[in-house]
């Protein structure tokens, strides 16, 4: 099961230039030598605390993760260590900017998503850098409570088969799809990157306006019904690392 790890950073205001750049050219591009992909990076627009920045990092599971750490079969290994010398000085730099950090997993569902993170070997290709719409997109964050944990498969089935497909014509990407599991059991959390906070306002509810099908207008109304609550965050992306995405 892949895994993904979402840190938030405490970086000064006047430090967060910096902070980006350190991580653009060293600690991102050093993480696909360990197959590991950064698929999200900025700051809560709305929803979230205003003093930190954001990173989401995707890993195959969980020894993939640890394997990246400290002292990790990843990170030790001398032939990946050698490939990845080249980012040392950006990588050191960058904690001394940062006055604490958190962190929170998510368990992603892999036959709905699958992003290619997995670890390397020296001689594999490099993974490559995931797509993004650039600086001033925006990914939104979903945390939906279902009436019952049950009801888990339908959410899933309605969303993949008609929300998301229909979500996707109109140019917004789903880059996660699961559960924090230090949360309950009837807990989903979703990603979608959409290309401005215009673009998310716009498609973030069906409406007579956007002409959707009905079928996924019909599923959008049935999914409605399974869920008790839910809450949400919109982080605004602040890099244009990774491959450019296409509408």
């Amino acid at each position: 099961m892949a895994i993904l790890v979402q840190r938030e950073f405490t970086v000064a205001l006047a430090d967060r230039p910096r902070f980006e750049e350190l991580s653009r050219t060293g600690v991102w591009p050093s993480m696909l030598r360990y197959g590991s992909l950064m698929v999200g990076y900025g700051f809560w627009a709305f929803g979230g605390a205003g003093d930190v920045v954001i990173t989401h990092s995707v890993y195959r599971d969980m020894d993939h993760w640890l394997g990246t750490r400290v002292g990790g079969a990843l990170e030790t290994d001398p032939r990946i260590r050698e490939q990845a010398s080249e980012f040392a000085d950006a990588k050191s730099a960058r904690p001394p900017l940062i006055a604490h950090s958190r962190a929170r997993m998510l368990e992603l569902d892999d036959h709905v998503i699958d992003l290619d993170a997995k670890p390397r070997t020296a001689d594999d290709p490099l993974a490559v850098a995931p797509k993004n719409f650039g600086r001033g997109s925006v990914i939104s964050e979903l945390c939906y409570e279902l009436t019952d944990s049950a009801h888990r498969q339908q959410f899933e089935q309605l969303s993949h088969e008609h929300i998301w497909p229909w979500l996707e014509t109109q140019g917004a990407r789903l880059i996660a799809f699961g559960r924090d599991p230090l949360g309950p059991a009837q807990q989903i959390v979703t990603l979608f990157a959409f290309s401005s906070l215009e673009e998310w306002y716009r498609l973030s509810r069906p409406t007579t306006e956007l002409h959707p099908p009905q079928e996924a207008t019909d599923a959008w109304n049935e999914r409605h019904r399974l869920i008790a609550s839910q809450s949400g965050r919109l982080l605004r992306v602040a890099t244009d690392w990774g491959t450019p995405a296409t509408l």
